[in-house]
């Protein structure tokens, strides 16, 4: 499979690319700082681009089967803008299948008193920029799964990823390593049971 990731060079991001390598995949990271990741890895495509540029996404997205994205951004409009240029990018080369990673912080009525008071403040610019890439996604044609990782850590990989069940309350002490995550994301790519779904996830 040919994967177009957004947001490959930063901690989880990376963690997709070098996962999806591994099992095999073909990837083709859109990059501002090209020079941050190695490209000379055999699979590995790195292009120069802006993931907020629609032009840039629709030119990455010609010829893959699947969009990740673990962009992340503490405030502005950067994963809404990425989000609507990939919807574009699907409108133009009919590739509709994008796995999205979210934070819990956006699902307000599942946190727990603490991690609501945290995400009221210290997230909420955050908040708002996801929740609007959310509304985005789901009003769209896109094939889409939004992935709500709850507190990430640097750990490693113990496989043990796992959806939450639904309305269950998500708390500050509640954690999963990027590398679970990352591999989550890989798996949910051809889980048509997560086909138009958000799922919380935890480890």
């Amino acid at each position: 499979m040919k994967l177009l990731v957004l947001g490959a060079t930063g901690a989880t991001g990376r963690l997709v690319v070098d996962q999806a390598l591994a099992a095999g995949h073909t990837v083709r990271a859109l990059v501002r700082s090209p020079q941050k990741l190695d490209a000379a890895r055999p699979g590995l495509d790195v292009v120069s681009g802006q993931a907020t540029d629609a032009g840039d996404v629709t030119q990455a997205m010609v010829g893959v089967d699947a969009v990740i994205s673990a962009l992340g951004a503490g405030g502005g409009t950067v994963i809404t803008d990425a989000t609507r240029a990939v919807i574009a990018g699907a409108t133009n080369t009919g590739v509709s299948r994008l796995v999205y990673l979210s934070s819990f912080a956006v699902l307000h009525d599942r946190l727990s008193g603490p991690a609501k008071a945290m995400a009221g403040l210290a997230m909420k610019a955050m908040v708002k920029d996801k929740s609007a890439a959310e509304d985005a996604l789901r009003a769209s044609n896109l094939d889409w799964t939004i992935v709500h990782a709850v507190r990430l850590t640097n750990g490693p990989s113990t496989g043990g990823a796992k959806p939450l069940p639904a309305g269950a309350t998500l708390r500050m002490g509640d954690t999963v390593s990027r590398a679970d995550v990352a591999a989550w994301m890989l798996a949910a790519v051809t889980d048509v049971s997560t086909s138009r779904r958000s799922v919380a996830i935890a480890g």
